[in-house]
Formats: C-alpha cells, sequence, structure tokens
C-alpha cells in the first residue's frame, strides 16, 4: 500500500510555531510517514462503528420513562381547576393546558402554508425528522460553540410541548428524536399539524390558533385575512420579542419574514407578497384576563398544590368559590392603579424606559395597530420633540403630546420655582429615540388619529382590601400596583406601621373606661424616659403647635399626637393593647407609648378586619375568602361559613364609629366628604411618610387602603400624608362601589343617650346656647353639669397659659429633644 504523505502537509508543517515544529517533527511526521490506506480505513471504520453503537445505547437508555405518544390520539385538555366569585363570575383558572381546540378543516389553509413555510418546510416529505435542518443546525452550533440552532421538525416542537419541557439539553433533544420518529408512526401528519397549531404558545397567554385569533384580532381563526395570518405565522419563534404590543416594527419585520419564506417556498408570488405585507391589520386592545385577582389565585394555587397535590389542581377539575365580588375588584384595582399614578407623578419624571435609533426614514403611519382605549397606557417611541409637543410612535399609532399634557414632567422642583419659567423645555427631559410611556387621551378610529398624554409606571405599592363587616367576607384583595409570578402580597404579607390610623383602639378602650366622646383631653408637650444622659422621646403634633384642652372626639377628629399619649397614659398600655387585641389585631404590639401613635407593624388585611368590628356593631368575624372547594364530582371538600362573636358592646361601637364619622366630618378624612353620605374612617401617616392609610367604612362595607414603598425606609415625598396618598384611592373606590346603592345610616343603639354639650368644655350646653352640638353618650356617662361662661372663660385662659408654657419650653428644652426613630411616633397626624 502507498503511503500517505500529501504535499499540503509539508506545507502546513511550516506555517507552525517553532514548539510545534518540534513536535510535529517528533511525533506527528513519523506517525504520518506509517500511514496507509488501509490503516485509515480501518480507523474510519473502529471509529464509525463505535459511534454508531454508542447513539445507539444513548437512544436505548432514553427511552426507558418515555410518555406514550399513543395518548394524543385521545387527546382532552386537562381542566385544571376554576375560582369563582361571590356572584359566580370566574375570577381566575389555573391550568397548564390552555387554548380551544378547533379541527384542521376549520383553520385556512394560508395560514397552515404560512407556518410551513416558516417553521417546517418539508413537513410532508419527512419521517419525523428533517436531517437536512439538523446539520445546518448542528454546524451552526459548532460556530457558535453553544446549543444554539433548533433544527427542530414540526413533529418535535409538538413533542416538546406535548411530552417535554422547554428547557434545551442534549439528553431532551434526543428524547425528542425518539418521540417524534414513534408519533410519525402512530397518527398521521394532517393530526399533528393539526395538534400542533392548536398547542403551540402566540403570547399574551394565547395557546392555539383559535385563542390567537381572539385575542389579537377578535374574530374567530376561520376569519382572518392573510395579512392577518402571515402576523400570527411568525409570533411562535418569539412571542415577546416579535408581539405587536410590544414593538410594531419587529412585528413587521418578522411578517415580512414570513411572506419571504412563503415565495421562496412557492406559496405566494412576490406580488401577492408585497400586497398582503401593505394591508393593514388592526388589532384588538389587549383585554384584561379573566383573573382579575392575581394575588389571590396565585395564593390558591400554592394552597391548593400544598393540600391537595398537583394532580388535583390540574387535573381533577376542582372548583374554588370565593368571597371576592369581582365588579368592586374591578373597582378597587382601577383606583389604586389611578391613585399611585398621581402620587407618582407628583414625585416627578424619571426619565425614559429606554432607547432605540430612529431610522432615516419619513415618519409614516404603520400598517400593523392597536385598536387602543382612550386610558390605556403603554410604551412609546419618540420621534420628534419640539418646542412645545412631542410626536411618538406607539402600538403602531402616531401622534402628538402637547405642552399641558406632559406639563407634570416639565415642572421644575420647587427649590427653583423662583424662577420666571415655572417648567423646564421638553428637550431638557426627552430627546428623539427615547423610549417613554404613554397614555391614550383620546382616539379618532376613523382617521386613526390618537392624542396622548405622557405618564410613567409608578414604583410605590400599595394595597386595597374591603371587607364586609357582619360576616367577615373580603370581598375585595389587591395586592400590589400590578403582578408578577410569584408576586408579594401587599394585603396579606406587608407588615407596616399604621401611624394614626392605630388611634381608634386607644380611644375605643378609653370608652370602655369611663372616658366619653366631650371629656377634656390636653393637648400639651410631653417627654418619656428622659434622663441627666439621655434626652427623653418627645412626639409633635404634625403642625408643630399644641391646641390645649380639647374634647375627646375632636382630638381623634384631628389627628392629636401629644393628646392621644397622654391619654394612654392615663389610661395604661395594658388595657389599649387588649382592646386591639379582641377586635382584632393579632400581631405584636410594641411595650411602649409609641404605641399610641401606631408604631407597631400590621397587614392592611388585618387592619381593615379590626376596623370592620366597629362597622359591625362590635362583631368579630375572622376574614374568609374562600367559601368552599369542590371536586370534580361535586364532592365538598373545605366550607367555611361566618362564625361572628360579639366582642364589645354595641353602644361602644356605635361610639368608635361616630368618632371616625367626625374624622370625615371635621378632621384629616374631610377628603371622602363629597361622597355625601354616611362615612368613618382614620388616616394614617408614618415618620418621614413612609406609609400612608386610611381605614374607612360604610354602614355595609370596610376598606382599607395602604401606600408605600417595598424599602421600607423610603419616603413618599414631601406632605404625602394618608389624607393626601391614601384617601383619594379609599374615596374613589368607595364612590364606585356605592354609587348605584340607597344611602344607609348608622344605626344608634337605643341605650346611647344623646344630648347638647358645650363644644369648649364637653359639659351640658345651656338651653338658648346658639353653638351648642350633639354629643352620645353610654348610659350613665353621660354630663349632668352644665357649662358656665366663667368656666368657658377659665377654659380659654388655661389654653392660652399653656400654649405660652408650650413655646418657653420648646424654646428652652429643644436641645434635650431626641430625634425620633420608631416610625409613626413623630410629626404624626394624619
Amino acid at each position: 500500500m502507498a503511503r500517505i504523505m500529501p504535499h499540503k502537509l509539508r506545507e502546513f508543517a511550516k506555517t507552525l510555531p517553532p514548539r510545534m515544529k518540534s513536535l510535529w517533527a517528533s511525533v506527528v511526521l513519523p506517525w504520518l510517514k506509517e500511514l496507509t490506506v488501509k490503516k485509515v480505513v480501518y480507523i474510519l471504520f473502529v471509529t464509525g462503528l463505535t459511534g454508531t453503537l454508542f447513539v445507539v445505547f444513548l437512544f436505548v437508555i432514553f427511552s426507558f420513562g418515555l410518555p406514550p405518544v399513543e395518548t394524543l390520539k385521545d387527546y382532552q385538555p386537562l381542566p385544571g381547576t376554576v375560582i369563582y366569585g361571590d356572584d359566580g363570575k370566574v375570577l381566575g383558572r389555573i391550568k397548564i393546558e390552555k387554548g380551544i381546540h378547533v379541527p384542521l378543516d376549520r383553520i385556512p389553509k394560508f395560514l397552515k402554508n404560512a407556518v410551513l413555510a416558516t417553521e417546517d418546510p418539508r413537513f410532508y416529505e419527512h419521517k419525523g425528522l428533517d436531517y437536512r435542518g439538523i446539520l445546518r443546525a448542528a454546524l451552526k452550533d459548532i460556530i457558535a460553540v453553544r446549543l444554539k440552532q433548533g433544527g427542530s421538525t414540526i413533529t418535535q416542537q409538538l413533542t416538546k410541548v406535548v411530552f417535554l419541557t422547554p428547557r434545551r439539553s442534549v439528553q431532551r433533544k434526543i428524547k425528542e428524536v425518539i418521540l417524534a420518529r414513534r408519533l410519525e408512526k402512530e397518527i398521521s401528519k394532517d393530526e399533528i399539524l393539526e395538534h400542533y397549531l392548536n398547542r403551540i404558545y402566540f403570547g399574551q397567554g394565547a395557546y392555539g390558533v383559535q385563542m390567537a385569533a381572539r385575542t389579537y384580532f377578535g374574530k374567530n381563526i376561520w376569519q382572518i385575512n392573510e395579512a392577518e395570518a402571515a402576523l400570527l405565522a411568525g409570533l411562535p419563534k418569539a412571542p415577546v420579542v416579535y408581539s405587536p404590543y410590544h414593538d410594531v416594527d419587529l412585528t413587521k419585520l418578522r411578517q415580512r419574514h414570513v411572506l419571504g419564506r412563503m415565495v421562496e417556498e412557492e406559496f405566494i408570488t412576490e406580488e401577492q407578497s408585497e400586497e398582503i405585507y401593505n394591508k393593514p391589520v388592526a388589532l384588538e386592545n389587549l383585554r384584561s384576563q379573566d383573573n382579575v385577582a392575581p394575588h389571590i389565585v396565585d395564593h390558591l394555587k400554592q394552597y391548593i398544590e400544598e393540600t391537595y397535590g398537583p394532580e388535583m389542581l390540574y387535573q381533577q377539575g376542582m372548583k374554588v368559590y370565593t368571597s371576592i365580588n369581582v365588579d368592586m375588584q374591578r373597582i378597587a384595582v382601577r383606583s389604586l392603579k389611578r391613585g399611585l399614578r398621581a402620587l407618582d407623578k407628583r414625585q416627578g419624571f424619571r426619565g425614559r424606559y429606554g432607547f432605540k435609533e430612529l431610522k432615516a426614514e419619513p415618519i409614516q403611519q404603520s400598517t400593523v395597530y392597536v385598536l387602543v382605549k382612550p386610558g390605556e397606557i403603554f410604551n412609546a417611541h419618540v420621534l420628534e420633540v419640539a418646542e412645545d409637543y412631542l410626536t411618538v410612535k406607539g402600538r403602531g399609532l402616531i401622534g402628538k403630546i402637547s405642552h399641558e399634557d406632559m406639563a407634570w414632567a416639565l415642572l421644575k422642583p420647587k427649590k427653583h420655582r423662583d424662577d420666571p419659567d415655572e417648567f423646564k423645555v421638553p428637550a431638557e427631559i426627552i430627546e428623539p429615540g427615547d423610549i417613554v410611556k404613554v397614555r391614550l387621551k383620546s382616539f379618532d378610529r376613523k382617521k386613526l388619529i390618537p392624542t396622548f398624554q405622557l405618564d410613567q409606571k409608578p414604583l410605590v405599592e400599595g394595597a386595597v382590601v374591603a371587607i364586609e363587616p357582619f360576616t367577615g367576607y373580603v370581598r375585595v384583595m389587591v395586592g400590589g400596583y400590578d403582578f408578577v409570578k410569584g408576586g408579594f402580597n401587599h394585603a396579606t404579607d406587608a407588615y407596616r406601621q399604621p401611624g394614626s390610623a392605630f388611634k381608634p383602639f386607644i380611644y375605643g378602650a378609653a370608652l370602655e373606661n369611663g372616658y366619653t366622646p366631650a371629656s377634656i383631653l390636653m393637648d400639651l408637650p410631653v417627654i418619656h424616659d428622659e434622663s441627666e444622659e439621655e434626652p427623653g422621646w418627645k412626639p409633635q403634633n404634625y403642625d408643630k403647635r399644641f391646641l390645649g384642652p380639647m374634647r375627646l372626639r375632636m382630638a381623634l377628629a384631628k389627628s392629636r399626637n401629644t393628646a392621644t399619649v397622654r391619654l394612654l397614659e392615663e389610661l395604661g398600655l395594658r388595657k389599649a393593647v387588649n382592646f386591639a387585641r379582641k377586635v382584632g389585631i393579632t400581631s405584636p404590639i410594641n411595650d411602649d407609648y409609641t404605641a399610641a401613635l401606631g408604631s407597631s407593624s400590621v397587614t392592611p388585611v388585618e387592619l381593615t378586619s379590626a376596623f370592620a368590628t366597629f362597622a359591625s356593631q362590635g362583631v368579630r368575624s375572622e376574614p374568609i375568602v374562600i367559601k368552599s372547594i369542590v371536586d370534580a364530582e361535586g364532592n365538598v371538600l373545605e366550607s367555611y361559613e361566618p362564625n361572628p362573636q360579639e366582642v364589645l358592646d354595641r353602644n361602644t361601637a356605635f361610639l368608635i364609629t361616630s368618632l371616625l364619622e367626625s374624622v370625615v366630618q371635621d378632621g384629616t378624612g374631610r377628603g371622602a366628604k363629597w361622597i355625601e353620605r354616611p362615612l368613618a374612617g382614620k388616616t394614617g401617616t408614618t415618620n418621614n411618610y413612609v406609609d400612608a392609610w386610611f381605614l374607612g367604612f360604610s354602614p355595609s362595607l370596610v376598606a382599607g387602603v395602604w401606600v408605600g414603598y417595598d424599602n421600607a425606609s423610603a419616603t413618599l415625598g414631601d406632605r404625602e400624608t394618608g389624607a393626601r396618598a391614601a384617601l383619594p384611592i379609599w374615596s374613589s373606590f368607595m364612590f364606585n362601589v356605592h354609587k348605584n346603592m340607597p344611602i344607609e345610616e348608622f344605626m344608634i343603639p337605643e341605650e346611647v343617650v344623646e344630648r347638647n354639650i358645650d363644644a369648649e368644655t364637653g359639659l351640658l350646653a345651656q338651653e338658648d346656647d346658639p353653638e351648642a352640638i350633639i354629643d352620645y353618650f353610654l348610659p350613665g356617662t353621660e354630663p349632668t353639669e352644665f357649662a358656665e361662661a366663667a368656666q368657658k372663660q377659665k377654659a380659654g385662659q388655661f389654653y392660652q397659659l399653656d400654649q405660652m408654657e408650650a413655646v418657653e419650653e420648646e424654646e428652652t428644652g429643644s436641645d434635650k429633644e431626641k430625634k425620633n426613630t420608631d416610625g409613626g411616633t413623630e410629626g404624626e397626624s394624619h
């Protein structure tokens, strides 16, 4: 046999580095000189045989444990679990498999061809594996030095969706090949294509072509046109990237690719491709999913899976009946989002969300656009920045943002408000190419002319809880601004300081222990735990003033801190803690006087539930979300009924309600007075404006709102009190929930005593006193002494003297004042 020694090998040796040349000469070259054709054939044979046996071995190993492909013949979607609201409306669905199955003959031929051309042009020729595609993908993977290319046929993709996980690995690829071969032997090509088109994911929660057609176009799949079909066919490759709700330009690029592949495969001509590409495609506005309470659905999903197992959750058709009112839930979501956006804007414009280079082409309307509704918020691309307007493109629509509609972002900070020009010019904060959030203000659908407002997604969080007082049924639970998988539920899991929203428990304990709404409290300076070495804790009122003697009712209505701390001193901490416990506060309570001002953390659902005890005339009901859980056969697995217990005398409960009515009528809750129906409530603000609350109720519904950042030390902003940050959300929710309901009055128990009293002294008013006011008392606690003119004058003098003493103490004792570190106890009044 002739030895193999190509001339090119010698040339190759000359190109090697010096060190490699010696290795070449001493080892490689002698071996090559001895190499013959016979040896080469032998080496190739042994290598090929070994490789073949290894591949066979792998296929045998990975064949064990694979699911039977025959199950696809009798495929029925797994029912999952359906969660219902109290009104029978669907609150959410927990399913692995989603979509609506349609037979292949109802799917347009153009869409089938578009999918075949894009995903697997040789589908009807191969036996489950496209060896040309595999070779191409393998070569590209080698070049990329990673598993990058799929090279998968439609059959392989179907096996991945139905039988395997989407995680890329060599093992999964081998299993995919085995299952694809088996599947091709069991069912026909048309059946494979039908299952594929009904199972593949198209983005926006749409599985299968029918759900995709409804989601994107509001049509059935057999009603879509060719341009719409070409758009759909391009989505499965990367549903998020090519989503028209994400970037219309990329959607059009992908649509062009699909049509180009159809031309290459001779399904259509170049002329047809251009005609279809230029057809306008109007997309449906994204509908809110039927999961309107994602935090609750996520919680129930975890609970059922832990209690009954994943098979029951996904495969057994369970039904969960909850207390949530779907309509109220929607109102709460809207109110919270609107309120958080308004708060966020007051803190200024944070800048762009991204940047995308502008193309050097004329600004023109896209042929793909979304029929958005006024009020919708989405990303937009800034095309032009003028002196008094912006031109932007969002969801395929081109429109303008006027100076008025971005004024909040252009407003200069307060320290610069003395400038002649109060506003910045748009070019100072935005440039062409920026990606910003916009809100659709108006839209002329015929002319496709929108107007936008500049917007931004808030970083601040919030929660809304609403409870039916006499039953404990939770009617609303909104756990945050929006939801991501495994999202934190601020309604149940956020332990935050309530500030003055805790004060009703102090005042309620006082009413149980002989105080009345007309009792006189002293709103004067107070210092705790002072020593020669350490200055004491010195609570302050929000306005840094002291009002002297005042009725208990007004001390709560005006949220006077020092009066509340003095009241707790007289009452005793233990009585206040015991009262809070029996009405529903279960979290730890600080064992010091800062508790008077809400320094102990609670959750929104816990605090709302405690307020419900006042609204239900002293009857305590534990919060209930799950009414019952039923299996597919109708067997009740769990059920929960209200278990009301009287924990508070109904007369005392009414007095507390009456005090809280004064908060809305005359105090820090006046922002809800416009609703014009009987309401009671309390604001809460913690130190440095970290947390803002409003808890309140009508005779039939209790609602609580919390607003704050996840970072428990981040401030909401200057003067962002409960009255400013939380109360507008609460008011919006309560107004919209009650607007079609008859007005109800708070019931006054027969035992409660009503008297005309003097507003200054809290004593009985003279019969001819034109300034007398009505107040309520527990039997036997009403005043018996009449206010005399001398007493009123003395009270006024006392107030003036104590104000002077307070000012002197402020001036001489300022060096002793200790900066408060217990959130919600210094400067808190709302």
